[in-house]
């Protein structure tokens, strides 16, 4: 680890606020989601230029997953507002990707390493040398006891949240006595999210108790959705929602559902708040539904708190993410 800098900079913890962050930055500093995966490749070859920079290395999840995208592209232009050097490497939903990158990080010397795991096990040993090595690591959606601060989400609640809008939906749509039908689109290698698939199934029984999930399918990312959806709607053609676990898969399947012409009485929504799912409900469009983690927010703090770190202040050991329901009632909160 490099020496701390001398003078402190106040931590803002802009993700406190349950609703959906904005950047302020300049046009030339602002990226889109879909560039943060190419700007991550030119990244991936960035060494540590000197001993004088302090550097913080992420690693999410998979850049191609819009959420991940969202948060990779404000840590990027969060760093650079504050004048510190970032390097981004996409994890590729790939465990063992995931661990050479941060093997890469240690080697560089980065001062602290971020990472959104790819699962609960495999990067133990990788954190375990980091915090040898004396560099913070901070993880978001899956806890590691070696880390420096774990940034953890309710998943209960957050597919409770999502699976509440569907129910209403449901309720509204076709009565509470219907027998809907409805498919969860999942990612099953991440052991938590069986609890957020229990609470999306929780939160539309409450509103339809008849209603039934016909099936779960792998589709965590866009491309993934698309084909999930045409799978469920081939298979399962009695089916009026689809929710997934997170948007970027459910914005897939809304490609599909809008290709095959499914009608207006149809559900798609997901979680994470990301833009395209914001834009999509303030349209009007079937996808009526998503729950905001602020994943601009929340690349802004993973800067806040290596800020922190550097100027030898305390950050929370654990820290759990606010969700926040989002529907065309209050979408427009969101988006602002």
């Amino acid at each position: 680890m490099k020496k701390s800098l001398a003078i402190l900079l106040a931590l803002g913890l802009v993700f406190g606020l349950a609703g959906c962050g904005s950047s302020d930055s300049t046009e030339e500093n602002t990226v889109s989601e879909s560039e943060a995966t190419e700007e991550a490749g030119t990244e991936e070859a960035t060494e540590v230029s000197s001993d004088d920079d302090f550097t913080v290395g992420f690693c999410p999840m998979d850049l191609s997953n819009n959420f991940w995208a969202a948060i990779a592209n404000s840590f990027q232009t969060a760093g650079e507002e504050a004048g510190i050097q970032t390097v981004v490497t996409d994890g590729k939903s790939d465990a063992a990707t995931q661990v050479s990158a941060l093997e890469n990080f240690i080697s560089q010397g980065v001062d602290v390493i971020v990472v959104g795991p790819v699962d609960s096990s495999s990067l133990t040993g990788v954190i375990a040398e980091a915090k040898e090595a004396g560099i913070p690591v901070i993880t978001h959606t899956t806890v590691y006891e070696d880390a420096t601060c774990n940034m953890n989400v309710d998943e209960i609640e957050m597919g409770t949240a999502i699976g509440s809008i569907c129910g209403q939906w449901m309720a509204e749509t076709f009565g509470e006595d219907a027998t809907c039908q409805y498919a969860i689109l999942t990612q099953s290698a991440l052991e938590q999210t069986i609890g957020r698939e229990n609470g999306i199934q929780a939160g539309i029984k409450e509103y339809v108790p008849n209603a039934e999930c016909v099936t779960t399918v792998d589709a965590h990312t866009t491309d993934m959705g698309i084909t999930a959806a045409e799978n469920i709607l081939a298979a399962y053609p009695d089916v009026v929602a689809i929710i997934g676990i997170n948007d970027s898969g459910a914005l897939g399947a809304y490609e599909t559902c809008i290709a095959q012409g499914v009608g207006e009485d149809f559900f798609l929504g997901g979680v994470d708040g990301t833009e395209q799912a914001l834009e999509l409900i303030s349209e009007g469009t079937i996808y009526r539904g998503t729950v905001s983690l602020n994943p601009v927010g929340t690349g802004q703090q993973f800067v806040d708190y290596a800020l922190a770190l550097r100027d030898g202040e305390e950050i929370p050991t654990e820290y759990m993410v606010p969700v926040s329901a989002v529907s065309a009632e209050n979408v427009d909160e969101y988006l602002n």
